[in-house]
């Protein structure tokens, strides 16, 4: 939804959002719409000319593109090295049996 908000709001089309994003524009259409749900205020006016951004769309765009690259920085993050997983209950691992070797002289 985000990325369909912030493209739109550059290119001004749902079409070339759609070209540029590899959707539908319908699709594009719909998760703008569903944002504007979200948020409950209208974030573009639709023209014949195309998607001019509201007084509260050009609020959201620079804390969407925050968020883009928040979210594009933990995509690319190098894996968390993890830790030995602790058993949920108290009881200590199973004892391992223990053979006893004899020794002959």
């Amino acid at each position: 939804m985000l990325r369909a908000f912030v493209t739109c709001a550059r290119t001004g089309s749902v079409t070339r959002t759609a070209t540029e994003l590899g959707y539908s524009a319908a699709s594009i259409s719909d998760q703008i719409r569903q944002l504007e749900v979200h948020t409950r205020q209208p974030l573009f006016r639709r023209t014949p000319g195309g998607m001019n951004l509201t007084e509260a769309g050009r609020r959201m765009v620079p804390v969407a593109h925050d968020i883009l690259s928040r979210m594009d920085l933990l995509c690319h993050c190098e894996a968390i090295p993890s830790r030995p997983r602790r058993r949920r209950d108290n009881r200590s691992a199973p004892l391992r049996e223990v053979h006893t070797v004899r020794r002959t002289a």
